[in-house]
């Protein structure tokens, strides 16, 4: 799928008269948690000319679309390909702010098109902001919880794994103060400190069972994985404390090489 990938970004720099600057995987199959029958979330960041920013109707700064296994055009619900773009400015300020999406898309060591930026890899490493970081992660936990879990409608293993990442990521930005793996089971193993023994034996469990293509089986609520969500939502105590100091020298200037090229 990857060559097919790689022509749909061409296409794209065509239909919309910009260039692609790196499109990577950043869904379960970046996450190390895809199964069979796992769609593909590609997400790019794009630039374009300098005079189409220098004018008054501000240019589109996300480019979307969604394709079926044949490559046709469908709604992004239930798609085989669902393709997400952001202009550099946007994707810049969201890295600036520490947004765990614009830096996954850094860390993915699955890369379709083009190639990450050096700068802002190294930004997103030395500079993330640790409070930032821990209270988004923290936030997709509780946002997985109480939308899917506690509300009473059907319980699936994917939801919980989504929950546990947010958690998982959240405590590591929390004790290992740097940037959590993409990868949600290397995550698991390096982080053997982070969770209860029996709860990462029953996360890697539904992995394997996700592996399967048993994401959607409807399944019960697990008593100890729900208390052990329950408590870190509860507390905050190793929530980080200290404020970053970061500059923006680098990143403008690797904007202004990349707008003025």
């Amino acid at each position: 799928m990857k060559k097919e990938i790689k022509q749909i970004c061409k296409k794209l720099e065509k239909e919309n008269k910009m260039k692609i600057l790196f499109a990577v995987e950043n869904g379960s199959r970046a996450w190390r948690m895809s199964s069979e029958d796992s769609d593909y979330d590609v997400r790019f960041v794009f630039a374009r000319h300098l005079k189409d920013y220098i004018q008054i109707n501000k240019p589109q700064e996300v480019i979307q679309i969604a394709l079926d296994k044949k490559l046709n055009k469908v709604p992004t619900e239930g798609s085989f390909i669902d393709i997400s773009g952001f202009d550099v400015f946007k994707y810049v300020k969201m890295l600036s702010d520490s947004n765990p999406t614009a830096i996954e898309w850094l860390e993915t060591d699955i890369i379709y098109y083009g190639k990450q930026n050096k700068v802002f890899k190294e930004f997103a490493a030395n500079n993330f902001n640790k409070i930032a970081l821990y209270h988004h992660y923290k936030s997709m936990c509780r946002n997985n919880y109480l939308k899917y879990l506690k509300s009473g409608n059907d319980i699936t293993c994917k939801i919980y794994l989504y929950s546990f990442r947010g958690l998982v990521n959240a405590k590591w930005v929390a004790r290992k103060k740097t940037l959590p793996p993409i990868s949600f089971l290397e995550t698991l193993d390096k982080g053997n400190d982070l969770l209860d023994k029996n709860v990462q034996n029953k996360l890697r469990e539904i992995i394997t069972l996700k592996s399967q293509g048993r994401e959607k089986e409807i399944i019960q609520n697990i008593a100890k994985f729900d208390s052990c969500i329950e408590n870190f939502l509860r507390n905050d105590s190793e929530a980080p404390k200290e404020k970053s100091h970061i500059t923006l020298t680098n990143l403008n200037k690797e904007l202004r090489k990349i707008i003025l090229r």
